[in-house]
């Protein structure tokens, strides 16, 4: 089965013929006449002769080797096979039951765009997309912690049957076992029928939503219980069970009461309004929405209070707030020394390239566009302005402009390899927080 990456995309797109294109063409070709161009070449007279004169706007990739003699310079497609990006739409409506597809039409185009989307982008009737909207649903999984050999294998799995097909219950089978082990979870709550009807024959299929929901919340408890979070299986368990309106599972709070009941000596009883051992033994599982946000209000004000108290101690959801301050504070003198001139030096040193520029400029190591550089670096776009500003010589000898800036694979992956490029890119990480785009300089456009 092909597996969602290997999809082939449309066609290769037409070269359109810029001023600097049809330069290079005359200074290939030079002197040669219309006939002897059209002779030489292969084309008919006529293709030449407009070709000439400026009457084509784009060749094809056949023509353009037949004119030059070499590949084409790289160029992203204006549209792709939308294939892929409606089944990545289909599984992130179907993880996401409370988007709709307007509001991921929203999010796709931005706020500036009209409220009502296109929406045959979704269901097909136009077959092809934009790449960037195929580029924005991966990494929209990517930031949610779903890899891209993950995502494909989901896309795959829920791929294996048409969509209204309904899948036999032995299919089912073993991943309702899975999930009754893992989160003690009956299957009658995920099939909505008694298992037994289904075991005695009297059933043998079940629909195509709920095979997908179960196959869902499968990988959601393997990457749960890979990471070994106890708080996300509860979680899962909540999801499914609804939940209990104005009540908070004991576990979201669990660290923050022993923490107050080891250093602030509070009772347990004073918080909860019944024994500790209740929720250990497993008798009670949730606490009212209020006794959970006296729990964590106090926690935060002892932890001010007591300004002296060692980071270990604190409960995890406390620490990662005060490393971050020490991060930001650390981050601030980087960012300060790096802006002193032997700063500046070093950081020149880091961003210099390795090879000739001949190397950076060669086809074959790839180019990515401009505005998809800070993706690849890890960097937010007002950032990596910032950076390129600064150093706009440097990124012009490693960069090809064909109508757009491209910048050379090669040179984006050595810097990313590089070693203390990320207090580089902290330093303009930082400046990018305090400055307006407004003063981003415009000394080196691109």
């Amino acid at each position: 089965m092909t597996s969602h990456r290997d999809r082939k995309r449309v066609k290769k797109p037409r070269i359109e013929l810029t001023d600097r294109i049809l330069e290079h063409l005359f200074e290939i070709h030079a002197p040669l006449s219309v006939p002897a161009l059209a002779k030489r070449t292969g084309l008919s007279y006529m293709q030449v002769y407009n070709i000439v004169h400026g009457r084509v706007k784009s060749l094809s990739d056949r023509h353009y080797r037949m004119l030059f003699g070499e590949a084409p310079p790289p160029m992203e497609p204006k549209k792709v096979d939308g294939t892929a990006f409606r089944d990545m739409v289909g599984l992130w409506l179907f993880l996401n039951e409370n988007i709709t597809k307007s509001d991921l039409g929203r999010d796709l185009y931005g706020e500036g765009h009209p409220k009502k989307p296109d929406l045959r982008i979704f269901n097909g009737h136009t077959r092809t997309v934009e790449p960037r909207l195929e580029r924005i649903m991966r990494k929209k999984f990517s930031d949610a912690g779903i890899d891209g050999q993950q995502l494909d294998q989901w896309l795959d799995e829920l791929d294996m049957l048409p969509l209204d097909a309904r899948v036999p219950y032995r299919r089912i089978k073993p991943v309702l076992q899975f999930i009754q082990k893992a989160l003690g979870v009956h299957p009658a709550s995920i099939l909505n029928q008694s298992v037994e009807r289904y075991e005695t024959g009297m059933l043998k299929t079940v629909s195509r939503n709920i095979f997908n929901r179960a196959i869902t919340l499968k990988h959601k408890a393997e990457k749960a219980l890979a990471a070994g979070r106890k708080r996300d299986i509860e979680r899962l368990k909540e999801d499914l069970s609804g939940g209990k309106t104005d009540y908070t599972l004991f576990l979201e709070i669990e660290e923050e009461l022993a923490f107050l009941r080891r250093y602030a000596k509070k009772s347990a009883k004073s918080y909860l309004g019944r024994s500790l051992w209740t929720y250990q033994a497993g008798r009670a599982r949730r606490i009212a929405d209020w006794r959970a946000r006296k729990i964590l209000r106090d926690c935060d004000r002892f932890i001010r209070k007591t300004p002296d108290l060692p980071l270990s101690a604190l409960p995890r959801s406390r620490q990662g707030e005060r490393i971050q301050r020490l991060l930001d504070v650390l981050v601030a003198r980087t960012t300060q020394l790096l802006s002193e001139q032997e700063g500046l030096a070093f950081e020149k040193r880091i961003l210099r390239p390795s090879h000739a520029r001949d190397e950076y400029i060669n086809p074959d190591h790839g180019f990515t566009q401009f505005d998809m550089a800070p993706g690849v670096l890890g960097m937010k776009k007002k950032a990596f302005d910032l950076m390129v500003a600064k150093n706009c010589e440097i990124f012009r000898t490693v960069g090809r402009y064909t109508k757009r800036w491209y910048l050379s694979d090669l040179y984006l992956k050595e810097l990313s390899e590089k070693e203390f490029f990320d207090l580089i890119s902290a330093k303009y990480e930082s400046m990018a927080k305090t400055l307006n785009r407004s003063r981003v300089s415009s000394a080196c456009p691109h």
